[in-house]
């Protein structure tokens, strides 16, 4: 038993023993590694020579937190504290208010640890973005809790409900760039930091750098390398990493703020811009005053810190860049273009400003190196700047601003429609064809166009203007003389009309017919252009002036506009030559000539079956050819009562319409086409029934039917233009059968 207990004792001893060896051992092996060192606020007290950046953290309420939850940090000395106090005119942190120490310290410090890769690499998609993934460092652009302080502004220009209010305008977070020598490889950019000195004119890069290290920038600061491993630059923390920069990032000003803070350089583009702005998305603040947050209509939206993209689901990438006109240059633009037909700059019309303004703006980052290819304004026009253009850059928080020495013009200035946006005798049809979205189809330069322009009084005669207080084009209706918003379809077959594919310039002789983009056709020659309304009313659009265009075609002044609302059922109730073959559409039901139109009030006949196709030819017997045919017993005298008689009637009358064809008699189309009259073939399908057209010389059009018959057609009565075609008028009638 005393045995039994003696070894026991041993074991109890021995265990002692190894276990003490073993504690030494392990704490031999597994000591902290000596950069680690303690959490992020205890390694700059360490260091000593950052008493400024701990006294801010303290001001801004922030040291809590960041000693209880891990932090990126961004660090500037204590000299770079001096220099930037000594910059602003304050002597230390006890001279900042307490919105400026959390505005200045929030530019610092990013939630969640990041390495350098975390950093360069953004988490997305549930993913980390690597070098070899689609956007790689793209992701360049990094979310702080930091906003600009509150500002007063009194509202201008628009929208009309605010001007004279003074507001309180409150901003978004800033996001703050993080430039690498991966992003600039990557967004094709300038990898030896030349194109981000460009935009930080006055900050480094790489400078103190040894061996591969690449370089790493945080908005305008260096990132120094790490004192304790000058191979890296990170510095890792118990609570997180820690990055030395050589200068403090100041305040960031977006787009919106910088161009408002210097209206000596860029007041003249920033008050045409104020044209745009907006004032929504209202919250109160801890004072219980009303904030604003301002933003722009229809133009890129400078004031929106995110940048182009505002889906918050996706990482902050791209930005606004502008490339923007002095003062001067401006001015002497705009005094040789607008203003030699405007009076002021508050008379211009508005499509105007926002082209030019818009012009100079790009919805992506533009480097400086950029410049030496081929670069795209905001509308996808190649423009010609190069690096001798630009004057200077500078970055702000949502985009880098660069002087120019010269304003951008889009292709539609420069392009057919240019003369519309300067000159205010031609403001309506300018208004017309912007809400029709044409603007952009006339200034292609690769797509040659033709396009017919009215004065604004003969727009106005004619029925169309634009109404500056509602900002709308108006139509007044012919029944009641009231003006109301112009139906959007009537708007764009009206802006159509008055646009041709390809170049047509000349106008002498007897001319032709040709297809406007509408699909309908005019009638151009003896120095006049003409639509169906425009020939049925007698007020043509005779050739005034025609402006070539040296990039893709050419505009022609007329004196008055394409007017093309006449329809075939209009031209069948006015001819009393056709009256017969009217009546017998009407009795088929197939015209209703009390037709009412629900937006202008007008009663319009309208010939129902012309809704199942494009365009059309009609072949109209007149009252001597229905005759005739009632004569030979090819028609009843009345309309018959049977459904057998009813059919045989329907077919004849469709068998005089031409189905998707327009056909003139000017020796340009012949050959067989469908007609609207349709039959069962022998194997039971639905078929249209054809006619055969001999048109290979002009004014010499005939007609051969199923039955052979040969009718000619008399020039004198042809080419009837109606809205979707055309129609002649034919002296014997077409047999179907």
């Amino acid at each position: 038993m005393k045995k039994s207990i003696k070894l026991i004792l041993v074991a109890i001893y021995a265990v002692g023993i190894l276990g003490i060896t073993g504690c030494e051992n392990h704490q031999e092996r597994f000591q902290d590694p000596p950069w680690l060192g303690g959490s992020s606020i205890e390694t700059l007290e360490e260091r000593g020579n950052y008493t400024v950046f701990l006294a801010l953290m303290e001001k801004a309420n922030y040291k809590e937190p960041i000693s209880k939850q891990l932090f990126t940090l961004f660090v500037p000395d204590d000299a770079a504290f001096d220099t930037y106090f000594k910059s602003i005119g304050k002597s230390s942190v006890n001279d900042l208010t307490k919105d400026e120490a959390v505005q200045l310290f929030t530019l610092h410090v990013l939630r969640n640890p990041r390495s350098r890769f975390q950093l360069i690499y953004e988490w997305a998609w549930s993913e980390l973005q690597g070098p070899k993934g689609e956007y790689a460092s793209l992701f360049h652009r990094k979310v702080s809790p930091s906003t600009s302080t509150p500002y007063s502004e009194v509202v201008k220009y628009y929208p009309p409900d605010k001007v004279g209010q003074e507001l309180l305008i409150y901003t978004g977070v800033k996001n703050i760039p993080l430039f690498t020598e991966e992003f600039f490889h990557d967004f094709g950019g300038a990898a030896d930091g030349s194109d981000y000195l460009y935009m930080y004119p006055g900050s480094t890069w790489k400078k103190g750098y040894a061996g591969d290290l690449k370089g790493m920038n945080w908005h305008n600061a260096q990132i120094i390398p790490n004192p304790e491993i000058p191979e890296e630059l990170e510095v890792r923390t118990a609570s997180g990493f820690i990055y030395f920069l050589d200068r403090v990032v100041p305040p960031m000003p977006s787009m919106e703020e910088y161009m408002r803070a210097h209206p000596e350089k860029y007041g003249l583009y920033y008050d045409l811009l104020q044209r745009f702005a907006l004032y929504n998305n209202q919250k109160v603040d801890e004072q219980n005053r009303i904030q604003f947050r301002k933003s722009y209509e229809n133009l890129f939206d400078l004031a929106e810190e995110m940048g182009p993209s505002t889906n918050t689901a996706v990482p902050p990438q791209n930005m606004w860049s502008a490339i923007l006109p002095p003062n001067d240059v401006l001015q002497n633009y705009l005094n040789n273009t607008v203003l030699k037909y405007y009076p002021s700059v508050d008379s211009i019309p508005r499509v105007t400003l926002y082209y030019i303004l818009q012009t100079q703006l790009s919805p992506r980052m533009v480097l400086y190196s950029h410049f030496d290819k081929t670069y795209y304004n905001a509308f996808g026009d190649a423009m010609n700047i190069s690096k001798a253009d630009i004057v200077s850059g500078y970055m702000t928080s949502n985009g880098p601003i660069y002087e120019s020495k010269k304003v951008l013009e889009p292709n539609v200035f420069v392009c057919v429609p240019g003369l519309l946006f300067i000159d205010k005798d031609y403001s309506t049809l300018l208004y017309v064809l912007n809400e029709a979205n044409m603007l952009s189809s006339l200034s292609n330069p690769d797509a040659d166009v033709t396009l017919f322009a009215a004065t604004n009084q003969k727009l106005d005669e004619y029925g169309v203007r634009y109404n500056s207080t509602n900002s709308i084009v108006e139509f007044r209706s012919p029944a009641d003389g009231k003006w109301n918003p112009m139906n959007n379809l009537d708007l764009v077959y009206f802006a159509q009309d008055q646009i041709v594919k390809g170049n047509l310039y000349d106008f002498s002789g007897e001319g032709g017919f040709i297809e406007t983009t509408s699909g309908n056709y005019i009638h151009f020659g003896n120095q006049s252009v003409s639509g169906g309304e425009n020939e049925f009313s007698g007020v043509l659009g005779n050739v005034n002036g025609i402006v070539e265009n040296d990039i893709n075609g050419y505009l022609i002044k007329v004196e008055n506009p394409i007017m093309s609302r006449f329809v075939m059922g209009q031209y069948l109730t006015s001819d009393p030559d056709v009256s017969e073959f009217t009546k017998l559409l009407t009795d088929a039901r197939l015209l209703d000539v009390r037709y009412r139109d629900p937006i202008t009030k007008e009663i319009i006949p309208n010939l129902k079956f012309l809704a199942a196709a494009k365009s059309w030819t009609g072949f109209i017997p007149t009252n001597e050819a229905m005759a005739k045919a009632r004569a030979e017993g090819l028609i009843p005298a009345k309309y018959p009562s049977t459904t057998e008689g009813k059919d045989s009637v329907n077919n004849f009358i469709m068998y005089h319409f031409v189905k998707d064809d327009v056909v003139f008699d000017d020796g340009k189309l012949s050959g067989t086409f469908k007609t609207n009259q349709t039959y069962k073939n022998a194997e039971g399908v639905t078929t249209n029934a054809t006619l055969y057209i001999t048109n290979t010389n002009p004014k010499n059009l005939s007609i051969q039917d199923v039955s052979q018959q040969t009718v000619n057609l008399d020039h004198a009565k042809a080419n009837i233009l109606v809205r979707k075609g055309v129609c002649h008028k034919i002296d014997t009638v077409l047999k179907y059968y």
